[in-house]
Parts: C-alpha cells; sequence; structure tokens
C-alpha cells in the first residue's frame, strides 16, 4: 500500500506545480524591488529590510503582490510557492487591494489576542507587518551572534487582518476573532454591530399571551 500512496502524492505534487495559480505568479515576480522598498517607506539599508520587504513583489504591469503567508527564508525555508494561501494585489497610488482570484469581501490575515488590529489601509497594514518582520530579523540576528540562547521560531507576523470590500457584506466568524480587537481606519461601532449579526446570539422579546 505504501507505494501507490506515495506515488499519488508525487503526482499531486507535480500537479500542483503545473498549475498556474496567484502564488506561482507572485514567485515569478522579481523580488527586492525598489518600488516595493518606496510604497512601504523602508530603505534598503534598514538592519531587517530584505526580510521585512519578502512578501512583498512587484508585478510587471506595476503593482505589487503581497503572498500570505510569506514563504519561510530561516526554519526550514520554503522552495517553491505551494505554502502561499491568499495573494494580495495592492495599488500603492491609490491604496486600494484586492485578492487575486477571489473579488469576495473578506478578512485577510490572521488575528490573535496579540496580533489584534483590524485595519482599512493597506499600506498602513503593509507597513505594520514589514515593521514586525523587521524587528524578528533583527532577534534572530542577535540570537546568531550569541545575544540570545535560543532563537525565535518562524513565524509570518501578520499584524491581524485587512478588510478587503465593503464590510456588510463579509462573512464575519466571531469565535475565530479575538476578545479585544483594535479598528484602524474603520468605525468600531460598526465592526461590533456586524459581528454581532454575525454571532447570532439569542434575543429575549415578550410574549402574547
Amino acid at each position: 500500500m505504501g507505494e501507490p500512496d506515495q506515488t499519488n502524492e508525487f503526482s499531486a505534487y507535480w500537479y500542483a506545480l503545473s498549475k498556474d495559480t496567484p502564488a506561482k505568479t507572485w514567485w515569478r515576480c522579481p523580488p527586492m524591488h525598489d518600488s516595493v522598498y518606496s510604497a512601504l517607506g523602508i530603505r534598503k539599508s534598514d538592519t531587517g529590510a530584505i526580510y521585512a520587504c519578502a512578501p512583498f513583489r512587484r508585478h510587471p504591469a506595476g503593482h505589487i503582490l503581497a503572498a500570505y503567508p510569506a514563504p519561510r527564508l530561516f526554519d526550514e525555508p520554503d522552495h517553491n510557492w505551494l505554502g502561499i494561501e491568499t495573494v494580495i494585489e495592492w495599488h500603492p497610488g491609490k491604496d486600494a487591494a484586492e485578492v487575486v482570484g477571489d473579488p469576495t469581501p473578506q478578512i485577510v490575515g490572521h488575528m490573535t489576542e496579540e496580533a489584534n488590529g483590524l485595519f482599512s489601509s493597506p499600506r498602513r497594514f503593509f507597513q505594520q507587518w514589514a515593521a514586525k518582520r523587521a524587528q524578528f530579523a533583527v532577534q534572530r540576528q542577535n540570537a546568531a551572534k550569541g545575544l540570545w540562547h535560543i532563537a525565535p521560531a518562524e513565524r509570518d507576523e501578520i499584524p491581524g487582518g485587512l478588510v478587503i470590500g465593503a464590510t456588510a457584506d463579509i462573512r464575519w466568524h466571531p469565535s475565530a476573532m479575538p476578545t479585544d480587537i483594535q479598528c484602524f481606519g474603520l468605525n468600531p461601532t460598526i465592526i461590533n454591530k456586524a459581528i454581532l449579526r454575525a454571532a447570532r446570539l439569542p434575543r429575549a422579546r415578550g410574549g402574547t399571551a
């Protein structure tokens, strides 16, 4: 039974590599493009700049593509694009973004109690993401120099979630969200109402005899 299973896994792997996907498009775009650093407000000479900007690549059409989760560079580096779940197309001039191949309004990212930011501006979201990645790169460098006993494990360092599309059209999942959410560029009252509607909490009302 082992050999057929291995053959099927091998075939599935090569089939996945052969497909044209948004992740494959991102992978083929040149890394470390000057326009990426400019859009994020980062200098190439800044400490951790390369790692900070690794999720972002310039598409030949002029916009920027962001890969999430970003391919790993330190712990078991990713040698292909199969781990990328979502590719975001960002137009810095308009500060507008959309998910490549999926027009559905949604939240991109991963919100936790620590990474609890909810952003309306792609630029602010990406800048926060890049800043957290730069900080992580510095921590890894310190570990390599012996300043830390144990090197921190590589994480995606996403700062929370990016709202793409109208908040009223998003399918909210309250059970997967942190208990405290920081809204950046969004009205907390509107977000709270949307989350409460999605939670489908029971409501009491007066009965009639």
